[in-house]
């Protein structure tokens, strides 16, 4: 079985709207909706549980309903961060995984995935226990302690950016994130970087500069502009 984990428990004080950026609408439909949807026509997707901010759990259910996400089963407060609501989702799944089942762990935030990344991910993780969605970095990278004054160039050949979908085997995460607790390494900012934390590999997937993630409200415009270009048939009115 493989089941998708979407995490939308997050707040982020610095995204300059009312509402968790999660839960803007574009073109009338909400941005975790997006996201389910990829996973919800995904022919290799058996099953999508949610990580929800408190408070909104309901909404994502009526949203479910509402969109014809027929593969949602379970919703679920999330923790303070990545680590901790990973975390939750799989001492939900631990009692009816099996040995070889896959949980795919993949932000609400991440609208633009494409049906290619997530089968990449699944399969790397059926090659090496893991397959974490990666690009390379085209731009000049340096080390800057206050965002104005750069004191060091970093290698842009030797440092990748990670992305979701993080597919896992379910065993593998789950004592990687025993490991975590037994050694106190907590509050990671995904399963990628908590893996590294504890000392251990992570394998990459192939990932995509596309594969935006909606951090602020200029991002917003780049999803509703990406979208476009990429669905010409929809009729799109602007918000």
């Amino acid at each position: 079985m493989n089941t998708a984990l979407i995490l939308a428990g997050g707040r982020d004080a610095r995204f300059k709207m009312d509402i968790p950026k999660q839960f803007v609408n574009v073109n009338n439909r909400p941005i975790i909706v997006y996201t389910l949807e990829i996973f919800q026509n995904h022919p290799d997707i058996d099953e999508i549980i949610v990580t929800c901010l408190e408070g909104w759990q309901e909404m994502v259910r009526v949203y479910g309903k509402q969109f014809n996400i027929t593969k949602l089963k379970e919703i679920f407060p999330g923790g303070k961060d990545a680590q901790e609501s990973t975390y939750r989702g799989l001492e939900i799944l631990k009692d009816r995984m099996e040995q070889g089942d896959i949980v795919i762990v993949h932000d609400s935030i991440r609208p633009m995935v494409s049906e290619e990344i997530i089968t990449k991910s699944i399969k790397m993780c059926l090659k090496k226990g893991m397959g974490v969605a990666a690009t390379y970095i085209m731009d000049t990278i340096m080390h800057s302690g206050n965002g104005k004054e750069g004191y060091q160039s970093i290698n842009r050949y030797e440092i990748m950016k990670v992305q979701t979908p993080q597919a896992f085997d379910f065993q593998l995460i789950w004592n990687l994130h025993q490991k975590a607790i037994e050694m106190n390494s907590l509050g990671a900012w995904d399963n990628s970087s908590m893996i590294t934390n504890i000392g251990e590999k992570v394998y990459f997937s192939e990932g995509s500069d596309l594969n935006l993630k909606i951090n602020t409200t200029e991002d917003v415009e780049m999803f509703r502009a990406l979208y476009r270009m990429k669905h010409p048939e929809e009729n799109i009115e602007r918000r």
